[in-house]
């Protein structure tokens, strides 16, 4: 039986990835709203990957678990990244590519070294080198962790309030007194060795206020969850949460080529450059949300064809 409450965290997760998307079309990744969603989501969205393979791990063989993470997740990679080529577009969706070398990097280290006791030196050795690559593939070094911790946790949603509580001031005190955009590592990077004195702490700090996100605002949606439990909203996002990497490929056609090329016509950028702070605060999660809506539908209705469902990945062995 799915998990509802993971549903809809991750329903909510991908409304931040698209929201994000959309604030980069009406105005600028400078945007305070931007700022935090950028904080946690990509983080949470490994933290969930990485607890969601331990139990895959359970239930499959090593052949039969890579073989569907191939095909789950690099399958529609590739396909996407040549829709979008055809569009005149260059993406290769390398949050998917992550994703899937987390999952083999896991995998391999847990199959050779957990009767030896050695699997999490291991790991976070495998963490701490990839700050000292000087090619950052797939931003490895920034989402390696949290796909980690993911992995280590028991649950999504902390038990106890205090943890809970804990987070979400560490959080709000990380990004209210110390954090700014500089520091995310599409601007900074990811590699230690070109400036240890500067980069050390900006990936401490990096992993601070994401493992703080993290634990924040799962607390706070599994509070959500919890009370409104039936709502239509919980609904909605439940629904979306179930199909989030189709969301995820298909928002890039949408909102990274579509609206970014309707935003820049200079009839409409005009117009956005004169009501910033109504675009990035009040039109972008109103208008991610419609897309949002859009793009769930569509992907269900390409779900239902024998032939466009392969677009968004499949099990090449059933369970």
């Amino acid at each position: 039986m799915r998990d509802g409450r993971l549903d809809f965290l991750k329903g909510l997760m991908i409304w931040s990835v698209v929201m994000g998307h959309v604030i980069n079309a009406l105005c600028d990744d400078t945007n305070g709203l931007h700022t935090l969603l950028r904080t946690f989501d990509l983080p949470m969205f490994m933290y969930i990957s990485g607890f969601l393979l331990k139990g895959s791990m359970k239930r499959h063989g090593g052949r039969q678990l890579l073989m569907n993470k191939v095909t789950m997740l690099l399958v529609p990679a590739l396909v996407w990244a040549g829709i979008s080529m055809l569009l005149g577009d260059r993406c290769f969706y390398y949050f998917l590519w992550a994703v899937f070398f987390c999952c083999a990097i896991v995998w391999c280290v847990h199959t050779c070294c957990r009767k030896m006791q050695r699997e999490w030196p291991i790991l976070i050795g495998i963490a701490l080198l990839l700050h000292v690559v000087p090619v950052s593939v797939v931003n490895m070094s920034f989402l390696v962790p949290f796909f980690l911790l993911g992995y280590m946790s028991r649950q999504i949603v902390p038990v106890r309030w205090i943890w809970g509580v804990a987070a979400l001031v560490v959080f709000v005190v990380l990004l209210m007194g110390v954090w700014s955009p500089k520091y995310s590592i599409w601007n900074s990077g990811g590699y230690v060795l070109s400036d240890p004195a500067y980069m050390i702490p900006v990936v401490l700090l990096r992993l601070g206020i994401g493992v703080a996100g993290i634990y924040a605002v799962s607390f706070l949606m599994g509070i959500i969850y919890d009370k409104l439990n039936g709502a239509v909203g919980v609904r909605f996002f439940e629904r979306v949460g179930k199909e989030t990497l189709a969301i995820y490929v298909i928002q890039h056609v949408v909102v990274e080529i579509g609206l970014q090329r309707l935003a820049g016509m200079e009839c409409v950028s005009g117009m956005l450059a004169k009501h910033p702070w109504v675009m990035g605060y009040v039109a972008a999660p109103l208008v991610s949300l419609v897309l949002l809506l859009g793009m769930c539908e569509l992907a269900l209705l390409l779900k239902k064809s024998a032939y466009s469902k392969w677009l968004f990945g499949f099990k090449m062995v059933k369970s």
